[in-house]
């Protein structure tokens, strides 16, 4: 009779939706009344309600069995939660959600992150259990580890990490992978296992990134991402992917010294080039790595001493238009997308390199300046370009039409720089870049269409 019961209770999605939001209340009350009495860490409260309610979304796809439910939660959840310190009656939960005084939009991105894979996952149990337990877990001890045991800082957007937490994300991210798919599937020992550390070095990645709370969408979507398109791949695939991850990380951590990145915005290059990698192939992975590498060297003398300077938005910038290109080829099946995709990162390279010229008209100064950033851009990108699609006939003339299409956006750039006060490594400058490097590619395009 009680099995009966309990049964019909979960198929009633109402009951289920009062439960969580009751375990909410009380959780946040609890979690309240004990920071006020005992004067706990600030970090070990917030991190208490998000490892305590990450453990009871684990419990969504056996109480749920339609996505609507969770989708309605997760949107009232964070509208609640977004009054708190606006209401005089939620009050009393400010302390919890932004106990350690940061401006975060974690308490917001955690349920909408849960809502979100939720859907996506359609509820599969170990789909969305995998990434919830590396959100709740992982992402938890790695914050506890680095406030103890952070010694080695990195810089990010909006503060600082540490390697030690970094290190622990990584270990708890691969073993909330490990053992579900050792337990839950039969997945052959190898390829769980490259899975697992593929998971744990991503999953890190992408808490590297993040800020302001936003690691709590990143992580469970890009773990569900990672889980998606590699589960069903074959131990020698994996082991490949494994190996260049590993190799790509190497090289950028070795690298970064000789580059103006923060430490997040070097994360951000692995990322994105194992995404290259994964998606495009070898080429495509090549060519940004090729900018990441030498672009320091082709800066004026100046800047060249400059020293963990440019953030994440500027890879962000670099790499938006890449993007594109890339899932454009793999969907459209049109791999003579590297085209404009070289063009793209050849526009960056170029503007990168004559960005501190402020336009005050042109002379043969300032045109010397233009043309040298052009060409050196030109011959870093096209070179290998030419390697990579061969020496046909038709490469041959895209290759030599290439200056024009990166010299026209490197003008208009040149002359949209017109007050000289203004900040060359601001948010502006690098949404300005990326508009320029979209155009210049577009405009790539259309001799690749005429041409197949």
């Amino acid at each position: 009779m009680l099995e009966a019961v309990t049964a019909d209770a979960f198929n009633n999605p109402l009951i289920g939706m009062s439960l969580v939001v009751g375990i909410l209340g009380v959780t946040m009350s609890v979690l309240s009344f004990i920071k006020k009495k005992s004067g706990c860490e600030p970090e070990l409260i917030r991190k208490a309600l998000h490892v305590l309610m990450g453990l009871v979304t684990l419990s969504f796809p056996f109480i749920f069995k339609e996505t609507w439910p969770v989708a309605v939660l997760s949107i009232v959840t964070a509208v609640t939660l977004s009054f708190v310190g606006r209401l005089k009656m939620l009050d009393s939960w400010g302390c919890v959600l932004k106990a350690d005084g940061r401006r975060s939009y974690g308490h917001l991105c955690f349920p909408l992150g849960i809502g979100i894979l939720y859907t996506s996952t359609k509820g599969d149990v170990l789909f969305f259990c995998i990434p919830v337990l590396i959100l709740t877990l992982a992402d938890a001890v790695s914050a506890l580890v680095g406030i103890k045991y952070g010694a080695h800082k990195y810089f990010t957007v909006d503060g600082a990490k540490s390697t030690e937490g970094s290190l622990a994300f990584f270990t708890f991210a691969l073993l909330g992978t490990l053992i579900p798919l050792d337990l839950f599937t039969t997945l052959p020992a190898a390829a769980t296992l490259f899975i697992s550390l593929i998971m744990g070095i991503l999953g890190m990645l992408f808490e590297g990134i993040a800020w302001r709370g936003f690691d709590n969408i990143a992580i469970p979507l890009g773990a569900h991402l990672v889980l998606k398109t590699h589960i069903d791949l074959p131990a020698g695939e994996l082991a490949l992917r494994l190996f260049m991850l590993a190799i790509i990380l190497a090289f950028s951590i070795a690298w970064r010294r000789k580059t103006t990145l923060t430490g997040s915005a070097v994360l951000g290059v692995t990322l994105f080039s194992y995404a290259s990698f994964v998606v495009g192939g070898i080429a495509w992975m090549v060519l940004p790595l090729i900018v990441f590498t030498c672009y320091r060297c082709f800066m004026p003398a100046r800047f060249q001493t400059t020293e963990n300077k440019h953030s994440l938005y500027a890879v962000f910038s670099v790499a938006s238009t890449g993007l594109i290109w890339l899932f454009s080829s793999h969907y459209a099946q049109k791999p003579e997308f590297i085209y404009p995709y070289t063009l793209a990162f050849a526009v960056h390279a170029a503007i990168i390199m004559v960005a501190h010229v402020h336009s005050r008209g042109l002379n043969t100064n300032r045109l010397r300046i233009l043309f040298n950033g052009t060409l050196r851009s030109w011959l870093l990108l096209f070179a290998p370009f030419l390697i990579f699609a061969g020496f046909s006939r038709q490469s041959v003339l895209l290759t030599i039409l290439a200056p024009v299409l990166i010299a026209v956006p490197v003008l208009a750039f040149y002359f949209s720089q017109q007050d000289p006060t203004r900040s060359i490594t601001g948010k502006t400058r690098w949404f300005k870049q990326a508009a320029f490097a979209i155009m210049g590619s577009l405009a790539g395009a259309v001799p690749v269409a005429f041409m197949h």
